[in-house]
């Protein structure tokens, strides 16, 4: 049994120990434990209520809390409560979920969770707020799985992530199809957040694997846009190298006749760290943020005993181009950055832009090791010598012959927006020391340092 307040209590008499040798300045991260997916993204009032998977208590993944960080601009944030913890007989966990203003409250809509050793059940549950900080759960689910077509698993059936589209509710949720074994994104609709009913299906297809996580839904200048995380997908042409993946699914929806005509599926992230994304309900342009890590691999802030894992990415607004989507770091992040003269030191925390003809290179390196951004026809990161323990070349293919690379650099996380934002490439690194910039055969190259004062003058 966990309570709110005695995980915040936790927090406050704990938090002060971890070792933040890598913990970022821009890029919100726990103030100790671990994290992992972010959830309940939405504006409310006149901020920003971020939340996320957390265990507070270890730096390994535990009975799942949410988490939350409060900001004004996606950039600047503080540490709120604790605002949800699995709190019954039947509910081990809080999953992953959405949120949502309306009728001035904040409501978020999470997965209650129920495991042990022989049984698993999950269910679309809701918990409301006035203040944004104190939520109440109601007791019982929104919604009946048992209503389920026979053949979408009542056990995998997790996420749910709810809009408001004309005057209906639809809900998101991440489901399996278990005649074979295939992803599936499950929509519920209902006239009010508290009832909902099944309403239609989206998939299968490829790119949800064997089960679909963490699905949302905005509008992108005149498409129908799902943000969708797939489990155990094989690679494939030379894509989906981490098995768990996420992309967009991008077309037209029809609520009322019940399904999605896809124009195009497309791999958000190339690298090795970036995983469940979600929409940010409310914000000015549409705008997703993910978890700056991944599953299944060595954390060296745990095997270093610092006492915290995970960050949430750069937000990223999303624009379509010439039928293609495009991811942009948040504008107001450029409020954030001052030109520098990096010719002796590269500051930990920093923007670098350049042209990256066919050979050309950046190398950022320091006492204990290097990360690569290059263009060897494909524009790639190379994290081997990074001290992240999972090094890897991850390329990206790109249309242009010397594309334009924005490399987000913030004491462990990097972040490579590629050919005007039509591809990025994300990881983690851990290199100590003074940090220096090489640029091979890079045009235009320019550096930019991490400045909040900037913003404020």
């Amino acid at each position: 049994m966990y309570t709110v307040k005695q995980a915040d209590e936790y927090i406050a008499a704990n938090a002060q120990n971890i070792d933040k040798t890598y913990y970022p300045r821009y890029h919100m991260a726990p103030p100790i434990g671990w994290m992992n997916d972010p959830n309940g993204l939405a504006y409310f009032n006149g901020e920003y209520r971020l939340f996320y998977q957390y265990h507070p208590y270890s730096d390994s993944f535990g009975a799942m809390h949410w988490g939350q960080f409060v900001s004004s601009d996606l950039i600047e944030y503080r540490h709120g409560s604790v605002a949800l913890c699995p709190s019954g007989a039947d509910e081990t966990s809080c999953f992953s979920g959405g949120g949502i203003a309306a009728d001035g409250k904040l409501y978020l809509m999470y997965t209650r969770h129920y495991e042990t050793e022989n049984v698993k059940k999950e269910w679309i549950c809701l918990a409301e707020s006035s203040d944004g900080k104190t939520f109440e759960k109601r007791a019982a689910a929104v919604f009946d799985n048992a209503a389920l077509p026979s053949y979408i698993s009542r056990s995998d059936f997790r996420d749910p992530f709810p809009v408001r589209v004309g005057e209906k509710y639809y809900v998101f949720v991440g489901g399996k199809d278990e005649r074979a074994n295939r992803g599936v994104i499950v929509v519920l609709s209902g006239r009010s957040l508290d009832r909902l009913e099944y309403d239609f299906c989206i998939g299968p297809f490829y790119e949800l694997g064997e089960m679909a996580e963490c699905p949302c839904y905005a509008q992108v200048d005149g498409k129908d846009v799902i943000v969708v995380s797939g489990c155990g997908v094989k690679e494939k042409d030379g894509r989906y190298k981490n098995g768990n993946i996420s992309v967009f699914a991008v077309g037209d929806i029809d609520f009322e006749n019940k399904r999605m005509n896809i124009d195009f599926v497309k791999e958000m992230d190339c690298g090795d760290c970036f995983y469940a994304p979600q929409f940010v309900n409310d914000a000015p342009r549409p705008t997703v943020i993910g978890w700056l890590e991944m599953w299944n691999k060595r954390y060296p802030t745990r095997e270093r005993n610092h006492g915290w894992v995970g960050a949430f990415s750069l937000p990223r607004e999303l624009s379509i181009v010439n039928g293609d989507i495009i991811q942009s770091p948040i504008a107001a992040a450029e409020r954030y950055f001052s030109p520098c003269n990096a010719d002796g030191e590269l500051p930990k925390c920093s923007v670098i832009e350049a042209e990256l003809p066919v050979g050309a290179s950046i190398v950022i390196a320091g006492e204990t090791g290097q990360i690569v951004v290059g263009n060897d026809g494909d524009v790639f990161l190379d994290t081997t010598k990074s001290n992240n323990l999972n090094g890897c070349v991850r390329k990206a293919k790109v249309g242009a012959d010397s594309p334009r690379v924005r490399v987000f650099l913030d004491v462990s996380c990097v972040e490579v927006f590629a050919d005007d934002g039509r591809q990025t490439i994300s990881s983690r690194f851990y290199i100590d020391g003074k940090t220096t910039l090489t640029a091979n055969g890079a045009r235009g190259l320019t550096v930019k340092a991490f400045d909040p004062a900037a913003q404020k003058s």
